[in-house]
């Protein structure tokens, strides 16, 4: 099975789902953002496609019979959903790294989601980053946005790594960092197979 594959099939149920058919576009592609757009959220129930998305990931998963998924505690993170409730997907293959799914409230959105890897795990992305209405950039960059987390760690391309005085995120659009050092260079050893920092997480692929 190749990724995109394993997409239709999430796809294949989110539509299903009653939020699946939410769709709007980009407010901003062609007009700029207005200042009182950063303190008002008008729609936050159409929000409700990122919880639909995440669940339909990992009813997927465990379908197709790639991994398995258990309720968990959810993590004490300092920034991410409140009122959380979390699962924890586990994949099939050996040496491929866990993820912590997390889903609640964030700013009124009753559906923000959250991903995390490691023990304990580390927080890697969440979507919607930011409900107001200025961050709002359309439905399919939304979407992208969580489907691109799971599937950087799913193809083996995830690496998170943190020194004394910086953190750096390898996923599938790249690497972001925080700090001052050759990213590149140390992306470079941590491929290599060379540990680097004081933390270090990537794991192989899940699928053949």
């Amino acid at each position: 099975m190749e990724i995109h594959d394993f997409i239709a099939e999430v796809t294949r149920r989110f539509t299903a789902h009653p939020s699946g058919g939410t769709r709007w576009d980009d407010p901003h592609e062609h007009r700029d953002i207005a200042d009182e757009e950063y303190s008002q959220i008008s729609e936050p129930e159409r929000y409700a496609i990122v919880g639909a998305r995440a669940k339909s990931w990992i009813d997927a998963l465990e379908a197709l019979e790639l991994a398995t998924a258990q309720n968990v505690e959810a993590p004490p993170w300092a920034y991410g959903p409140t009122d959380a409730r979390a699962v924890l997907v586990t994949p099939v293959k050996a040496d491929a790294l866990s993820i912590l799914v997390v889903m609640g409230s964030t700013e009124g959105i009753e559906d923000a989601v959250a991903l995390g890897v490691g023990d304990p795990a580390i927080l890697i992305g969440m979507e919607p980053f930011c409900g107001c209405d200025a961050c709002d950039s359309g439905s399919d960059n939304l979407l992208t946005a969580i489907d691109d987390l799971f599937i950087g760690i799913m193809n083996g391309e995830f690496l998170y790594a943190e020194g004394k005085d910086w953190k750096l995120t390898v996923g599938v659009n790249g690497w972001s960092a925080s700090g001052s050092q050759d990213f590149d260079s140390l992306i470079d050893k941590a491929r290599s197979g060379t540990s680097i920092g004081r933390l270090m997480i990537t794991g192989h692929p899940w699928l053949n």
